[in-house]
This record gives structure tokens, C-alpha cells and sequence, in this order.
């Protein structure tokens, strides 16, 4: 090989300086890298399996090509192995290989191994954000609030969430929403209670009183029918919560519990605002108003002229709140009403009266079909052309109650929810995979693999100077090629000669040569590549195409090959029973 003049260490330190824009210049100029990365920035984003992955050459080459991993590219069913394994198991593929190059492209899209190769959203992302995908149904125990309450001065005295889906030990659903009621005594204390949004009585009449500090902190919490305290600022636990019940298909009961936030607390879960001007949550459902057997339904937006499958439910209203607060009577023993909105066509709704605490209670009500046009207003009811609902009745406890509805309208755009209340155990969050550093890392191996870099040694040192840090056992170094070639040259091995040996005549070899102290400082690993550059130049290699995958897992004149670390047999003979074998 002849020595050029300007020396390869000359031209490493110059390189890796401001790798990352000679890298971008690279793929700039290079036809084959920049139609890659296009393809990638225009498809990656809409890939939600490992099957679509595959499938998208260029996408995967991208992948492959920022992990280091380009040679495992016509090796689909490695590939795939790698993306539905768990990687935190110990007999996963990843794991067993000791390949942190392998152990890390696994686990980017722990995603898709977690849901066997299918997410409800692309792990690809712009930016370091999170992705959160729909989990298999766990029975709930918990459910989060995470909301900001209208300030003492506000004339708004209610709020509701929007409902959220709860699931017992057999995945059966029920939606859950709370209904926040300020008191007329005292602007700083809310009555709260959880109630089933589909009308059913799933979940048990409760109802809890919390109290919030000047600064718009939780201050306490207590039981509204008992006065029994759950949480104050004295407490060991100040996590601010209150327990429901639910009454599951099957019978039994579901105990929940309902975190509000932190007693004292201005930064998490549930607060008060301390303005007028400060931004509040939007209540997600209205209440009726009025009180005896006379009753009205404000006009509310029930629904979208394009969604499906949609309902509505007001807000839980006792009738005669009233009587029942000066006699004292107990939430459990109360009646309640609400109007709910069924969507039963594509324009075409049912309304209907229910308790929804005790789904039996209403013994007669009057259903109505409503008919919408398509700029959301009401044209017919019962096939009769009107603009107006007749009045609903409902008889609950013997006692016929009339409810006025005030039109309702459709949105003719998506209806805006606002999800306040979460649970945790619906939804699991990962990392997602940042589209932007993995085409910085695509653009760097592709630099670095160039035939001009690759002639004296600069690409393999610079690829040495970005992985090698935290490596620190021989099994690591040995299943990444590069890595070995560096570490075999600097100890005055000829890769190639000691490639032909067996795996386990190779470890022995190499076997406490190596001082990875060296590789714990930048300076070290820098020091480290500009050995292996001059000991290329004292005795040049012949350059050769990366090693493919059963090059690296040993070929057939080897008896064990790195297979050795999947504790594998290799009895059989051949590359091909090998292969098989391992995979």
C-alpha cells in the first residue's frame, strides 16, 4: 500500500473533527445514499410493522445502515427475529449475541417486539418524543386525573371529563367520567363523583368533597356522605385520591382508585386556577338544569356529522338535590338522571332518559329518533319532519319526570375531546425512534464505508472511535467485524489470518490482550484508532468487502464460529446446517 501524502492519521483527526457535516456532504453527493434517505424521510413515518419494514428496501437499508448493520441486509428472517424478541429476555436472539449493535437496534423498537410485530402508531417520530400504543386490555386499578379547575372567582361552578375506558379481569369495557361541582359556600371546595358515561350503572353512586389551597393546590380529601378524611396535608402518603366500585357483566365487584395529584402540590394532577386568566380544562359534557319533575336539556353539540358509533350522556343531575341535601339523605339512596344520545345511523340518533347510577331504576321513559342534516341541525324526529323534540318523560321511584330539550346540533368537523382523565394501564409509552439522528448515523456509516475512506483504514477508525465506547467484554468486540479488525490490528494480528482459525482458537488467542480501560475516555479510544491507522501503514491489509453474516457466525470450514455464544451445537456439518441451526 503505498503511503500517501497526507498520512491516514492526518486525514482521521481531520475527518472526525466535523464528521457529521462531511458525512451530509457525502450523502449529498452520492446518488445511491441520497435516494435512500428521500425515500426513508417520505415512508418511514407511516411503517407501524416489522413486516412493512422489510418490505420498503430503501426504508431498511437506512435502519440497518445507522445501526451498523448493513450486512444484515438480505438476512430477512435475522431481521425479523431481532424486531419481535423480546430483548430483555435472555434466550432472545439480541441477548444471546452479545452484539451491542444488535442489542440496541432491538431494543429502538421494543414496540414492536412487546405487540408481536404490529403498533398502533409508527415507532419513527421527529424529534426525542414518546409514542404510546394501545395495550392489550389488563384488568384497571387505577385511573389519573390531570386537570386545571376554574379559579374562586369564576362563575363556571361545574366541570366534567370526558369518559375513559376501564377494564375488568376478562377485558369487558365500561367507560368512566367525573363530575365536578363547586360548593355555594365555598368557592375552594368541589364535590366530586365518578359516574358510567354509557348509562348502564356499572360504576356506584359515590361522592367525595376536595378542597384546594389558596395557591390552587389539593389541600384535602374526604368521603361527602361519611366526612371521613382520605387525604390530608398531614398525611404519610399525600397522594390525593378516592375510591370507586364497579359492578362488572359477570357480577363481581372492581375496586379503583381515582388519583386526583398531590396534596400541596401545584405541579401535577389536579389543580385549581389561581385567574380568570389562566387557562382552564373544558368541561366535556353539560348537566340538565332545573329541579322537582320539571327539568331542561341546554342545547349541547352531542356529537360530529362524520364520526361513528358515537354517544352522548349529560352529566349526572338529582332532581331533587334540594329535599335530599336538607334531609340529609345518603348519595347511595339518591336518584339520578341524565339524557343520553345514542347514534344509531349515519345522521340519525336515539335520545332516551337514564339513572346512570342504577340502570333499572327508570321503569318507563320515552325514546325519540332524531334525524340530523348535514349541516348538524335537527330536521325530523320519529320520520316526522321538525326542527323541535317533543318534551321526554321518564318515571323513576314512581315519580314521572318531564325534561325539555333544548335543540341539539352536530359538528360538522371531528368533535375535540379533551382527555383529562387517563388510565395508565390502557396505553404503554416507548421512545420513539427519532428519524433524524437515524439518518445523521445512516449518512456517517455510509461516509465512512466510501472506497476513499476505506483505503487506508479512516472509515474503519472513525466507526472504531463512535462505537466502541462502552464495550467492555471480549464477546462484544468479537461480534462486531469492525471492531475486531481495529482491535486484532493494534495487537499485531492480521484479521485475516486470525479469521481462519476457529472461534474458540481465537478467543483463547485474544483472551486478556485487550485493555478496555482505553476505551472509557475519548482521548484513549482516540489514541486506540491512531495505533491501528499506523500499524496499517507498517503492515498493510488487503481490503476486502464487509463480512457477511455467516462470515461473521463462522464459515463452513469453521466447527464453531461465534455460535459458540448462542450455546448452539455445531455437529452438523456445513454453512447452511450451521445457519439453520442458530436461526
Amino acid at each position: 500500500m503505498a503511503i500517501s501524502t497526507v498520512s491516514p492519521i492526518t486525514s482521521f483527526l481531520i475527518a472526525q473533527k466535523d464528521e457529521v457535516t462531511a458525512a451530509q456532504t457525502y450523502a449529498k453527493t452520492d446518488a445511491a445514499t441520497a435516494n435512500e434517505i428521500a425515500t426513508f424521510e417520505k415512508d418511514a413515518a407511516s411503517i407501524t410493522t416489522v413486516d412493512g419494514l422489510l418490505k420498503n428496501y430503501s426504508v431498511l437499508q437506512v435502519v440497518l445502515g445507522a445501526y451498523g448493520l448493513s450486512s444484515l441486509s438480505g438476512q430477512t428472517a435475522v431481521i425479523k427475529d431481532l424486531l419481535t424478541q423480546d430483548p430483555s429476555s435472555s434466550t432472545s436472539l439480541a441477548a444471546k449475541s452479545s452484539n451491542a449493535s444488535w442489542q440496541a437496534f432491538a431494543k429502538a423498537f421494543a414496540v414492536w417486539s412487546e405487540h408481536d410485530g404490529v403498533s398502533t402508531v409508527s415507532p419513527f417520530t421527529t424529534g426525542s418524543s414518546t409514542i404510546s400504543v394501545t395495550a392489550d386490555p389488563t384488568e384497571t386499578t387505577e385511573l389519573t386525573l390531570t386537570a386545571t379547575l376554574p379559579s374562586s372567582s369564576s362563575t363556571q361552578d361545574s366541570y366534567t371529563t370526558a369518559g375513559v375506558t376501564t377494564y375488568d379481569s376478562s377485558g369487558n369495557a365500561t367507560q368512566v367520567a367525573l363530575q365536578w361541582t363547586r360548593s355555594s359556600s365555598d368557592p375552594l371546595s368541589w364535590n366530586v363523583s365518578a359516574y358510567d358515561t354509557s348509562g348502564n350503572g356499572a360504576v356506584a353512586t359515590n361522592s367525595y368533597n376536595v378542597t384546594f389551597n389558596s395557591d390552587g393546590s389539593i389541600a384535602s380529601v374526604s368521603n361527602a356522605v361519611s366526612g371521613e378524611s382520605i387525604v390530608t396535608s398531614s398525611s404519610s402518603d399525600l397522594t390525593a385520591f378516592f375510591p370507586i366500585s364497579l359492578t362488572n357483566s359477570d357480577g363481581t365487584t372492581q375496586d379503583i382508585k381515582l388519583v386526583l395529584g398531590t396534596v400541596d402540590s401545584t405541579t401535577d394532577g389536579t389543580v385549581m386556577a389561581t385567574s380568570d386568566t389562566q387557562t382552564t380544562s373544558v368541561s366535556q359534557a353539560d348537566s340538565m338544569s332545573g329541579s322537582g319533575t320539571s327539568l331542561t336539556m341546554s342545547s349541547v353539540v352531542v356529537g360530529s356529522t362524520t364520526g361513528t358509533g358515537q354517544t352522548y350522556l349529560s352529566s349526572p343531575l338529582d332532581p331533587d338535590q334540594t329535599i335530599d341535601d336538607s334531609d340529609s339523605i345518603p348519595v347511595s339512596m339518591r336518584s339520578y338522571l341524565s339524557v343520553k344520545w345514542t347514534q344509531t345511523g349515519n345522521s340519525t340518533w336515539s335520545v332516551s332518559v337514564v339513572n346512570p347510577y342504577d340502570s333499572s331504576s327508570v321503569t318507563s321513559s320515552s325514546v325519540y329518533s332524531v334525524s340530523f342534516d348535514s349541516l348538524g341541525n335537527v330536521y325530523s324526529v320519529n320520520g316526522q319532519s321538525t326542527t323541535t323534540i317533543p318534551t321526554l318523560t321518564a318515571v323513576m321511584g314512581g315519580t314521572t319526570y318531564s325534561i325539555n330539550l333544548e335543540s341539539p346540533t352536530l359538528s360538522t368537523s371531528q368533535k375535540t375531546t379533551e382527555s383529562t382523565l387517563t388510565n395508565p394501564s390502557a396505553t404503554t409509552s416507548y421512545d420513539g425512534v427519532d428519524m433524524t439522528t437515524l439518518v445523521d448515523d445512516f449518512e456517517q456509516t455510509q461516509y465512512e464505508q466510501s472506497k476513499a475512506n476505506q483505503k487506508d483504514g479512516v472509515g474503519n477508525a472513525l466507526y472504531f472511535s463512535r462505537k466502541i465506547s462502552g464495550v467492555t467484554t471480549l464477546a462484544q468486540v468479537m461480534s462486531d467485524s469492525t471492531l475486531l479488525k481495529v482491535v486484532e490490528t493494534v495487537l499485531g494480528y492480521n484479521p485475516d489470518q486470525i479469521g481462519a482459525l476457529d472461534y474458540s482458537q481465537q478467543v483463547q488467542m485474544l483472551t486478556g490482550k485487550i485493555d478496555f480501560s482505553q476505551f472509557t475516555t475519548a482521548d484513549g479510544i482516540k489514541k486506540y484508532a491512531e495505533q491501528y491507522l499506523a500499524m496499517l501503514q507498517i503492515n498493510p491489509q488487503t481490503s476486502s468487502d464487509a463480512l457477511s453474516t455467516m462470515d461473521l457466525f463462522g464459515g463452513s470450514n469453521s466447527s464453531e464460529g461465534i455460535v459458540a455464544l448462542f450455546d448452539v451445537s455445531s455437529s452438523s456439518s456445513g454453512s447452511s446446517s450451521l445457519y439453520s441451526a442458530l436461526f
